[in-house]
């Protein structure tokens, strides 16, 4: 076998030499403005990354010998697919989830037991080998109560606790910052001490979802989620639970969002705090110990064309799993707005199968070491995390702050930016705020997007649980409203003449702007000349017409269009698709009323046309 290397015969190339020769290719363009984003987080993402990047970056270095190998497992790692059931009826969840273990393939149960306070464990299990899957619960009642209860069926029924799998969905601060509901310290050491016989059931869940669905970013969500941790630590130790009984009795429980490659590096730098702070408390545990839980979030889904739904939760998955998860609860894609159906059910379970059987992502361990920009990321996460972490144990702590309302001031600052350039559709929902299906119509078009809003305890602010896409979700379902009453969808014509590409090319964008506010796109029409097209579009039945062409058929003739058009219908609205700066006033003056481009606020824009048309806005 040659020792030779392959590639010898080319040079080293440098970070400064690559970035010299795009400033190059560039022609004189800003390469910083050109080729660097920033985030949400305040830190730029370079076009490229190289291994001087990861130069001096210890924590990511050692990040990978954290991951554990199963080595009783068909793969190189497994995961826990979990799905959940609402337990209303004992016997019938029991049939449920029986059904979803069996024929379905899940290897976990969640069961939501929907606030009861007692529950007969004898029918809910029935059938199910506890020490053979993962049963895990929610919302129970009383959280300490239930476990103590769950812990005796388990050793009334002689189960070996050491195969005793899942978690019990406790996490008090997390529900006092959506619900206004006080912890209860006491009743979680009661659940951490009767979980504390079975290492793998972890009794307090720390969880981040609270933060994704209330807009937050990830430096936010990673660092608020360690400062409830060290809360829960300060707090417990009154009752009797030591630091280290904390740590292994705690599961982090992410919320996961749709960024493929800032969620893998989420749940990457996750693992290397998580760790980090086990070390600072001196627990003495194994790195590879650690267990990390994702769920679908509220926020990144969408009501309107559901079935997108399932394409984001694939990506979810797939950035979950590829970043180190060991348990995966997804969700049914119409979860956050109706009772899903066996089919959804079914489709959520799937995904995780499709990555597991069929993508073989269960084949390697932390596939993303070594790629110069998941690691960079990494690095930087944990960085400014850290830096918001010690910030707000420097404040009082994560409930000091809380409290205080700086929490939900910094996530709220966020959520407006992220909004925004929703709000500009720089920041694209299909089917939502671009792309729509305007054949869609809710059967209940007042059920706006997300969870219904908590009401507001005095003195304390709570987080929002929202689909991110909401105003536009909100917009839509005014319109669905009105048509509904008023017996007529408001209507857009769209007259196009000129150069036929970009005549095409500006129906298509204007279908897709007025078609996000649930407005009836009707049929193109296309004209010889601009006379011609004004006068003809006029007899149109629609109230919003809009003129679709090039800009130097703007210049030449759109003033000429918006006289004829208006001397035939003076009553409707006239609209220019594009900004022609040159002649935007002498179009005014001819008639036009507006003009819709991709600089925009489009939901600004769209809630002005339909307060125009009548239609109640909010």
């Amino acid at each position: 076998m040659s020792s030779k290397k392959l590639f010898s015969e080319f040079a080293p190339v440098s970070k400064e030499q690559w970035i010299a020769k795009a400033t190059e290719d560039l022609k004189g363009a800003d390469f910083q403005k050109k080729l660097v984003w920033r985030t949400y987080e305040g830190f730029d993402i370079q076009p490229f990354y190289t291994i001087e990047d990861l130069e001096g970056r210890e924590l990511v270095t050692n990040l990978n010998r954290a991951f554990a190998r199963d080595e009783n497992a068909t793969g190189a790692r497994s995961w826990v697919n979990y799905t959940e059931v609402l337990v209303e009826d004992e016997a019938k969840a029991n049939q449920t989830a029986l059904a979803d273990l069996d024929e379905r393939g899940a290897d976990g149960i969640v069961f939501n037991l929907n606030g009861r306070e007692t529950v007969d464990l004898e029918t809910l299990l029935k059938g199910i080998e506890v020490a053979c899957c993962a049963v895990s619960f929610k919302q129970a009642g009383c959280p300490g109560k239930f476990t103590e209860a769950y812990f005796a069926y388990l050793n009334a029924k002689g189960v070996d606790l050491n195969k005793v799998t899942g978690y019990l969905y406790n996490d008090p601060i997390g529900t006092w910052t959506t619900t206004g509901k006080e912890p209860c310290y006491k009743c979680l050491a009661k659940a951490i001490k009767a979980a504390s016989a079975a290492p793998h059931f972890y009794a307090l869940t720390v969880c981040s979802a609270p933060f994704v669905n209330a807009g937050s970013n990830y430096t936010q969500e990673l660092a608020f989620t360690l400062a409830k941790l060290t809360d829960y630590i300060d707090k417990l130790e009154a009752e009797g639970v030591t630091a280290k009984e904390v740590f292994e009795n705690a599961m982090p429980l992410m919320g996961m969002n749709t960024d493929y490659f800032f969620e893998i590096a989420k749940f990457r730098a996750l693992r290397a705090l998580w760790i980090e702070l086990e070390a600072l408390y001196n627990t003495g545990l194994d790195p590879k110990s650690v267990k990390i839980g994702a769920e679908s979030s509220v926020w990144a889904v969408a009501k309107y064309d559901p079935y997108v739904n399932m394409l984001r939760s694939t990506t979810e998955g797939m950035s979950a799993v590829l970043g180190g998860v060991d348990a995966l609860a997804i969700a049914p894609y119409d979860s956050t707005f109706e009772q899903p159906t066996s089919f959804s059910n079914r489709i959520a379970l799937n995904i995780s199968h499709l990555l597991k059987e069929e993508s073989y992502f269960d084949k390697v361990v932390d596939p993303a070491a070594g790629s110069y920009y998941i690691e960079n990321l990494t690095d930087t996460l944990i960085e400014k995390a850290l830096e918001l972490f010690r910030a707000t144990e420097a404040a009082g702590g994560f409930v000091a702050q809380f409290a205080a309302g700086n929490i939900q001031q910094q996530i709220a600052q966020v959520r407006q930016a992220k909004r925004a350039d929703i709000a500009k559709r720089k920041q694209a929902y299909v089917g939502v705020n671009r792309y729509p299906n305007t054949k869609e119509v809710l059967e209940d078009p007042q059920c706006c997007g997300g969870k219904k809003c908590q009401a507001q305890p005095e003195g304390l602010e709570l987080l929002p649980c929202q689909h991110a896409a909401k105003p536009f979700e909100c917009l839509r379902q005014r319109t669905e409203m009105y048509a509904k009453a008023s017996g007529r969808r408001p209507k857009v014509f769209l007259a196009g003449y000129g150069n036929p590409a970009m005549r095409t090319a500006r129906a298509t964008f204007s279908g897709d702007f007025f078609g996000v506010a649930g407005f009836e796109i009707l049929p193109e029409g296309v004209y010889a000349d601009a006379a011609t097209a004004g006068a003809e579009s006029a007899k149109a039945d629609a109230e919003i017409v809009v003129i679709c062409s090039s800009d130097d058929d703007y210049v030449a003739s759109a003033a000429e269009f918006a006289r004829a058009f208006k001397a035939a219908a003076p009553d409707k609205m006239l609209v220019l698709a594009g900004y022609p700066a040159d002649v935007v006033e002498d179009l005014k003056a001819a008639g036009v009323d507006d003009f819709i481009h991709v600089k925009v606020n489009a939901l600004e824009a769209l809630k002005g046309y339909q307060e125009k048309l009548g239609i109640q806005i909010d």
